[in-house]
């Protein structure tokens, strides 16, 4: 699901006791959703820095529950460009082409890679909320 950062504010709200010096600095940012329903969460604000995150910007929560900058444009030309684990994924790929549930994020999007169609002789993995798309021919 992709959500727009409304606002990012500093966590101030230690209880009564203060942070300690080996927590690390929270951020506190409203999100809203594509129906317009909001949600706050508490995240590390050094990797709202490391990911270049700020308020406006479209997000999505990666594989690992942190948030991810959404990625825009054309996806073909991000592709190319892109530093690609391609074992892993030709791995996905092969487990979705057999049928078996794998967690995919799709990198252009924040969308999820799934299985989209499967015949005799080929099968269609792809985005459900962009036009990534890839054919594999079965044999």
């Amino acid at each position: 699901m992709i959500f727009k950062v409304q606002k990012i504010e500093e966590d101030i709200d230690f209880g009564c006791e203060e942070r300690m010096d080996d927590e690390p600095v929270m951020a506190v940012v409203t999100l809203q959703d594509e129906a317009g329903a909001e949600k706050r969460v508490k995240i590390p604000d050094q990797l709202l820095y490391d990911r270049e995150i700020n308020e406006g910007d479209q997000v999505i929560f990666d594989e690992n529950g942190k948030l991810q900058k959404r990625i825009r444009g054309d996806w073909t030309e991000r592709c190319k460009k892109a530093n690609v684990n391609t074992e892993e994924f030709v791995s996905k790929m092969e487990a979705l082409k057999a049928g078996k549930k794998v967690n995919w994020i799709c990198p252009f999007c924040g969308g999820n890679v799934t299985l989209l169609e499967q015949e005799s002789s080929h099968t269609v993995i792809g985005c459900d909320s962009c036009d990534m798309r890839i054919q594999l021919e079965n044999h």
